[in-house]
């Protein structure tokens, strides 16, 4: 049974993710190793593109298992919870002490319970618009933060208290009940596609002047903010109940990302 597992297609690029994870915090924490903060969001950003990867891997060899799902919530902990925590606290919160150390843990337990809300909330249905910040997006925000301090503006101070203030409002936004718009599902109204157009636009100029990990930085700054400024505006504060149906077999570890 359990070799059947170590041997389905779907699982190990779940693993690869969980490796990125570890790896992350081996460099964020310099055991045994050259610290490199910037290689460590790298690998985040790696796990994140793993963890998609295993769900079309699980539906196009029809491969997908309940046990890829509990696999896939368990990585996701540890490489979108446990290594942005570590990496943010090497980056800039370790100067705050035990306060830097309880932000980073903020950060790492909002994005695990924000997973198991998800999990305990999933009935085969896909939503138009998830439920909070996911944990994988959260994770990607701390990545390629520190990836664009270290390749384009490492000699900035960034002050730890802004750091910190930005670990508890992701936190928030991860446990929230602030709707986030799926990419999936996203239809965009002719009104919307000059505003996309020059964030684009925006985003890919800043890659091309100044560091790649800038543009990313950007894109998941936008997307973060996205979900509370569109529920200021609409006053819509709850997830819409406008879902897709999908069978959650058709997902390796049918995974919030």
């Amino acid at each position: 049974m359990m070799l059947r597992q170590f041997l389905n297609p779907p699982n190990w690029f779940t693993a690869a993710s969980m490796f990125c994870g570890l790896y992350s915090v081996v460099l964020a924490a310099g055991l045994g190793v050259e610290q490199n903060l910037y290689k460590a969001g790298l690998m985040i950003l790696f796990a994140g593109v793993f963890d998609t990867i295993d769900g079309g891997v699980a539906r196009l060899t029809k491969t997908g298992s309940e046990f890829g799902i509990q696999l896939d919530s368990l990585v996701d902990v540890v490489s979108f919870g446990l290594a942005p925590a570590v990496l943010v606290y090497a980056w800039a919160l370790q100067p705050l002490g035990m306060v830097g150390l309880a932000g980073a843990f903020f950060l790492s337990i909002c994005g695990t319970f924000r997973l198991a809300r998800f999990n305990c909330k999933a009935d085969g249905t896909k939503s138009a618009f998830s439920e909070g910040l996911t944990i994988t997006m959260g994770g990607a925000m701390v990545a390629s933060a520190v990836m664009a301090h270290a390749g384009s503006f490492a000699d900035v101070q960034v002050p730890a208290e802004v750091v910190l203030a930005g670990c508890i409002g992701m936190g928030l936004l991860m446990v929230s009940s602030v709707p986030y718009r799926g990419w999936k599902t996203l239809k965009l109204r002719p009104r919307d596609i000059m505003g996309v157009a020059l964030t684009l636009g925006f985003t890919l100029v800043a890659a091309v002047r100044y560091d790649i990990a800038l543009a990313f930085f950007l894109a998941n700054l936008i997307y973060t903010l996205s979900g509370p400024v569109e529920a200021l505006f609409t006053g819509r504060w709850s997830t819409a109940r406008q879902a897709v149906r999908v069978s959650a077999k058709d997902e390796s570890g049918g995974g919030e990302g």
